[in-house]
């Protein structure tokens, strides 16, 4: 009967101790780091494009952490829209990246950065793919670091 006991007792002991080394493995881990939307580098920069029916210029501008296109409000990655998600959110699509409103399906524009040849210069640029429902073909146009027709 001792003999019985102690290994019930073992028993036990090693599956308290088991349990005790999973309930330790398995806690959640909270992080102080807040993550940011970062914009890519390829896309940072302030880039003109003139539109010939209005004849208006209209600018769009990406810095680290902002997106800002015409006289729109300015679209953050670091300040949180709902207390949910970053203003700014970017993803990938083939070879775009997609701007869009704080992780909602209502997408900016689709951008991707180009090296263009103008005036006999080559220089980096910013090509969007311009396409939403009813557009019967999509099309592309091209943002310069300057303001050039």
């Amino acid at each position: 009967m001792h003999r019985s006991y102690y290994y019930g007792l073992l028993f036990l002991a090693t599956l308290s101790f088991g349990l005790f080394l999973l309930n330790i493995t398995n806690t959640p881990s909270a992080s102080a780091h807040v993550k940011y939307t970062v914009v890519p580098k390829n896309l940072r920069g302030t880039y003109h494009h003139y539109f010939k029916k209005s004849h208006k210029w209209s600018r769009v501008k990406f810095t680290k952490y902002t997106y800002k296109i015409g006289k729109s409000h300015k679209l953050s990655g670091k300040k949180i829209l709902n207390g949910s998600y970053p203003q700014l959110s970017i993803s990938k699509f083939n070879s775009y990246y997609v701007t869009e409103l704080g992780e909602s399906d209502a997408y900016q524009a689709f951008y991707k950065g180009v090296t263009v040849t103008k005036k006999g210069k080559k220089m980096h640029a910013l090509k969007e793919l311009v396409s939403y429902p009813g557009l019967k073909h999509d099309y592309t146009r091209i943002w310069y670091p300057s303001k050039i027709k």
